[in-house]
């Protein structure tokens, strides 16, 4: 016996035939002529080294051997077609795992859980593992393998070999003490708290809504005077229920409903809120790829 004569396609011949127990109906079954099955199996045959069918009655039947085999080509076909389709599945990013960050304010938007909901569902064989965390850290980590897409509040510098892409762009508002005067108001100038502080994230002044923060109230013509700073969305709206400053911050918090805050949009700034993804520029998890295309068709919606 030589196994290594020995192809698939001479099993599936066989199995045809053992199964129709007929080769002009196997032969039809399979989509070939007669003598060339009839030739392919009886290189098996040969391959192995006995005879698998007994031809010498009209009909044809299997010998012990074929039984043998024909037992086990079921399954060894049965197999080889899941071993390739599991590697299409995998080629085509709909398996593996995917480790995403996010900061808090993303889940705010509705678009995180509709991003990863409609992936879910797309590819129920990926495996997400999703994680809330500071915008920093989830920069580091992906800088480190650690992630793989990052949901993120730009503008912020990113490491080396990542790049991103917005999803989202919503207005920006005002929280503010819901005993201020300004929140009565509909509309809230922003030159209108030139004497305000202003509360903003734990960020460099060049980073998100601390960025955000200095534009705007320098557009309106004051600079603001800054003082504490929060961790995240939550925190700020939390610090400015108890009247520690005014936070600009975007729309969607005010879905954070907190005794003690208003929010407010704010006149005429023109400036939005971006949430993006971040992702490494040259991914080579197909799972990762799946993902980012996903994604895009999201964007700007």
């Amino acid at each position: 016996m030589n196994p290594a004569r020995m192809e698939l396609r001479h099993l599936r011949y066989f199995l045809a035939v053992a199964e129709e127990m007929n080769f002009g109906r196997a032969a039809e079954r399979l989509g070939i002529a007669q003598p060339g099955l009839s030739q392919q199996v009886k290189a098996l045959e040969e391959i192995i080294g006995t005879a698998l069918l007994d031809r010498t009655r009209r009909s044809v039947r299997l010998t012990l051997a074929g039984e043998l085999l024909a037992r086990d080509a079921r399954d060894i076909l049965a197999r080889s077609e899941a071993a390739l389709l599991s590697a299409s599945k995998a080629g085509r990013g709909e398996v593996g795992r995917l480790a995403i960050g996010y900061v808090a304010s993303a889940a705010y938007t509705g678009l995180l859980t509709s991003i990863l909901g409609s992936f879910r569902h797309t590819c129920p064989e990926v495996d997400l593992a999703i994680t809330e965390m500071p915008m920093q850290q989830q920069l580091e980590a992906i800088a480190a393998d650690r992630l793989d897409i990052c949901f993120i509040r730009p503008p912020v510098s990113l490491p080396m070999g990542i790049t991103s892409f917005a999803v989202l762009q919503e207005p920006v508002a005002l929280a503010l003490p819901a005993s201020h005067p300004m929140a009565q108001r509909d509309v809230v100038p922003l030159d209108t708290l030139s004497a305000e502080t202003f509360i903003t994230p734990h960020h460099a002044p060049n980073v998100s809504f601390h960025h955000h923060t200095i534009i705007a109230c320098r557009a309106a013509g004051f600079s603001p005077r800054l003082g504490p700073q929060g961790r995240d969305f939550m925190t700020i709206a939390s610090m400015a229920a108890v009247g520690l400053g005014v936070a600009l911050v975007p729309q969607s918090v005010a879905c954070i409903q907190l005794p003690g805050v208003a929010y407010r949009p704010l006149a005429g700034t023109g400036i939005t809120a971006e949430l993006a993804i971040a992702h490494r520029r040259n991914e080579v998890l197909a799972a990762a790829r799946r993902f980012i295309r996903h994604a895009r068709g999201f964007r700007l919606r």
